[in-house]
C-alpha cells in the first residue's frame, strides 16, 4: 500500500510537467523548438522535485514507524518506485487532454500497483508464464515491494508465532524469494527492471510529445 500510495501521488504530480503548458509548447514547436531538448530539460528539472518528495514521504513514514532498517536502505525501493511512476505521469500527460489525466493515471496506478502487485494475485500469476511476463513488464510494485521485502527480511529475520502471520510470511517468501521474479534474494534484478521501465516510459512520453497533436503544432 505504501508503494502504491507513493506511485499514485507522484504520477499525478508529474501530469503537470507537460500538461499545464501544452498551448505554449505547440506555439514554440511550430517555431522550431528542439523537442528532444525540451523534453529532456523538463524531465531533468522535475527529477529534483521527485527526489525531494520521495525523501519527504519516506522520512515521515520512517520517523513514525521506526523500522529496524537503515534509512539509506529503506529508501532505495521507493526511489525506484518514484522513478517508474513518474514515467507514467509523463506519458499520460503527453497523450491525453489535461482534464482526463488525473483519472487515467489513477486508474493505471490502481491496476498496475494495487491489483497486479498484490502478493496473493502474484502467487496466482507466477504459475502462468504469459501472465508472469505481462505482470513483470508493467507492474511497479511487483518489483519494488520485492526489494523492500528482501531488505526487511534480511535485517529483521521475522519468526511469527501466529498461524495467520506465518502463512502470510510464507506466501511473501514464495512470491518474492522462491518462485517469484528473481528466483532468490538478489534485488539488482528489481533495480534493473524498474530502471528500464522508467526509461521506456520516458521514451514513449517523448514520442507522445513529438507526434501527438501534430495539427496543433503548426
Amino acid at each position: 500500500n505504501l508503494h502504491t500510495c507513493l506511485a499514485l501521488l507522484l504520477s499525478i504530480f508529474c501530469l503537470n510537467v507537460f500538461g499545464n503548458d501544452q498551448p505554449l509548447f505547440w506555439r514554440e514547436s511550430a517555431s522550431g523548438i528542439n523537442v528532444s531538448a525540451y523534453h529532456m530539460s523538463k524531465v531533468l528539472v522535475n527529477t529534483i522535485d521527485i527526489a525531494f518528495q520521495t525523501f519527504l514521504f519516506t522520512s515521515i513514514y520512517y520517523l513514525i514507524r521506526q523500522p529496524f532498517i537503515p534509512y539509506w536502505e529503506f529508501i532505495i525501493p521507493f526511489l525506484f518506485t518514484s522513478y517508474a511512476a513518474s514515467g507514467w505521469g509523463y506519458l499520460v500527460s503527453t497523450v491525453v487532454p489535461p482534464q482526463h489525466g488525473p483519472f487515467i493515471v489513477s486508474l493505471v496506478s490502481f491496476i498496475i500497483c494495487g491489483l497486479l502487485g498484490n502478493p496473493s494475485t502474484l502467487a496466482t500469476f507466477m504459475d502462468i508464464p504469459v501472465m508472469k511476463f505481462c505482470v513483470c513488464l508493467v507492474s511497479i510494485t511487483c518489483w519494488s515491494v520485492q526489494m523492500s521485502f528482501v531488505i526487511a527480511n534480511d535485517y529483521l529475520e521475522p519468526e511469527p508465532m501466529e498461524f495467520r502471520d506465518k502463512a502470510r510470511l510464507d506466501l511473501y517468501k514464495q512470491v518474492y524469494m522462491k518462485e517469484g521474479m528473481t528466483e532468490g534474494q538478489d534485488i539488482w534484478s528489481s533495480c534493473i527492471a524498474l530502471l528500464g521501465m522508467g526509461l521506456a516510459l520516458r521514451f514513449f512520453s517523448y514520442l507522445g510529445l513529438r507526434f501527438m497533436n501534430r495539427s496543433k503544432q503548426v
